[in-house]
């Protein structure tokens, strides 16, 4: 734990203590690549979401409800008839107190703003949740205004922020929003959007296609933090572009403006390659596929792959066990977790 504390920032310390609670290591989970060693927002959910798919419950068993891995990608998919930012806002906050059981996220217009809240202080945390819980509330709010930010097509302004947690220091807000006021040992955890973001129109082929993908890679391409670092910037693209159901290099080089020379030139001067990004992210897809108890043939069908023979034979390269034996096992994980909470 030492070294992983050494070379990352607060937040990835936090990280990595949560998955070391859970028997996991930061490291088992970061790309071999030197852009996911940084506190960037979007690099801090993709990582939440990869912890997520592990432990799989995507509450990260901070609920006493387990959420299946997927639920993100649901609530995403319920934005689809929603028209302007408050619609999507109410639906989003309708979908979330849905799975949750309770009225945690509200919407509210005021004279000047429109208000998302999220007020937990009587949601049913685990018993085990404990420090975890205002760095996580944090991290939603991070990826609500991601949400907005995407369905928009363009940054959107915010007025202020509220949170409960009670050290500055221990949250990511002020990386995430650098300019924005934020008032910390709050009531609720609340962002304050200006009253004209209400009526803004969405665009509806951002409706169609909505997932946390696309979210994670427009968070990073409109700049919610500005990357200075050009490694960083170029390794999250091709990301963005893999996790856009881009597979090859042509067409990741097209979408980059590059030639495919430059591309595989430029990651390997960033000590990764083309394939690696690619596995990378096929990897992560795979996994969340298994958990939506997809059959063999249909998740070798999402991912390009010739036939199933080429998906297992890649999974376990990956992994170092098949596909039917990650399943079980991590069925296995799953039902200890809820024996142990049931006690």
């Amino acid at each position: 734990m030492a070294t992983v504390n050494q070379r990352c920032g607060v937040s990835r310390q936090i990280l990595a203590e949560m998955m070391a609670s859970q028997g996991i290591s930061l490291d088992t989970l970061t790309a071999i690549n030197a852009g996911e060693e940084t506190e960037d927002p979007a690099n801090l959910l993709r990582l939440l979401e990869r912890f997520a798919i592990e432990v799989q419950d995507e509450s990260l068993h901070l609920s006493a409800r387990p959420l299946m891995p997927g639920t993100n990608d649901y609530v995403l998919s319920s934005l689809s008839h929603c028209r302007t930012i408050e619609g999507a806002c109410r639906q989003l906050a309708n979908a979330y107190n849905f799975i949750h059981g309770g009225n945690y996220n509200q919407v509210e217009k005021t004279t000047d703003a429109l208000v998302y809240r999220i007020d937990d202080r009587t949601f049913p945390y685990a018993a085990e949740a404990g420090q975890y819980v205002m760095f996580n509330l944090d991290m939603v709010l991070i990826f609500i205004h991601a949400i907005v930010t995407t369905l928009s097509g363009a940054p959107v302004a915010l007025l202020k922020i509220k949170s409960r947690n009670t050290e500055a220091g221990q949250s990511p807000l002020s990386t995430a929003f650098p300019e924005t006021a934020i008032s910390y040992k709050m009531g609720c955890f609340e962002l304050h959007y200006p009253l004209t973001q209400a009526e803004l129109e969405i665009t509806q082929s951002c409706n169609n296609t909505l997932n946390t993908a696309m979210v994670y890679s427009e968070l990073q391409r409109l700049g919610t933090v500005p990357s200075t670092d050009a490694c960083q910037s170029f390794l999250v693209r091709v990301r963005g572009a893999l996790e856009a159901g881009l597979r090859d290099q042509q067409s990741v080089a097209r979408s980059l403006g590059c030639s495919v020379a430059t591309l595989r030139r430029r990651l390997s001067a960033y000590r990764t390659s083309f394939r690696q990004s690619r596995e990378l992210v096929l990897n992560q897809e795979a996994k969340l596929l298994l958990t939506q108890h997809l059959s063999l043939e249909e998740i070798a069908s999402k991912l390009d792959f010739s036939d199933v023979r080429s998906f297992k034979r890649a999974f376990r390269n990956w992994n170092g066990v098949s596909p039917k034996q990650y399943s079980l096992m991590k069925f296995r994980q799953h039902h200890r977790i809820s024996e142990s909470k049931q006690v």
